[in-house]
């Protein structure tokens, strides 16, 4: 199948692999089941997670035959690729900066905080979003097409993760189908990292823990 994933540009190839559905099975019983049963349970929990969850993710790709560029980990569309972030996802940024100003939830932050937090936000939100469209949102396109089809489905298994939370649930499946929607005109994960890890971080400040349960998820989010 041939997609165009860049607007106005070349047809850039997609080839189906077999069983499309395969990896998004194995990614979705991964994370959830490191969610709600084993989080914690053994040492290395985490980097045991990571690595499954990226071996799964490179196996899909081997076996289709996609390069790191094709696949969004490029520089050559930096700068169309943040254009279609603004213009897309701008509102996500302005919406909760308004409804904070409104509620009176403003959080100032410390600015010698902000580099850490934007380079652990940014590598945060890059392995977040590589599941989103680089696997799920990419296979998704396989079974249903080009449409918003594709997008829907991913984005809805990607706040499927975000349960029990009734802030984050709705706001990560809007959020993901804009995120797919960049990724279909302009597939740079570099970017969509990025603006994960500044959305994140404004809607922490602007709305503050009693809206956004301090961004918790799975068990978690019952912590006191």
């Amino acid at each position: 199948m041939r997609t165009n994933d860049v607007r106005g540009g070349p047809a850039v190839a997609m080839r189906p692999g077999p069983w499309p559905g395969t990896p998004i099975a194995l990614i979705s019983v991964l994370l959830l089941s490191y969610l709600w049963l084993w989080h914690g349970t053994i040492r290395g929990h985490f980097f045991v997670c990571v690595g499954l969850y990226f071996a799964i993710g490179a196996w899909s790709h081997r076996r289709r035959g996609e390069s790191a560029s094709a696949i969004g980990l490029r520089l050559d569309n930096i700068g169309p690729a943040l254009w279609w972030t603004v213009k897309l996802a701008g509102p996500l940024f302005v919406l909760p900066v308004a409804i904070g100003a409104w509620l009176g939830t403003l959080q100032p932050f410390a600015i010698s905080a902000v580099p850490g937090a934007l380079a652990w936000g940014w590598l945060w939100g890059t392995m977040q979003q590589y599941g989103l469209v680089c696997v799920f949102y990419r296979r998704f396109r396989e079974q249903l097409g080009d449409g918003w089809g594709a997008a829907l489905a991913a984005a809805g298994l990607f706040a499927l993760f975000h349960l029990p939370n009734p802030f984050l649930t709705p706001v990560t499946f809007v959020s993901g189908i804009v995120a797919c929607r960049i990724y279909r005109r302009e597939p740079n994960l570099l970017v969509l990292g990025l603006m994960h890890a500044l959305l994140s971080g404004v809607l922490r400040q602007s709305l503050g823990p009693d809206i956004t349960h301090h961004m918790r998820v799975g068990p978690g989010y019952w912590e006191p």
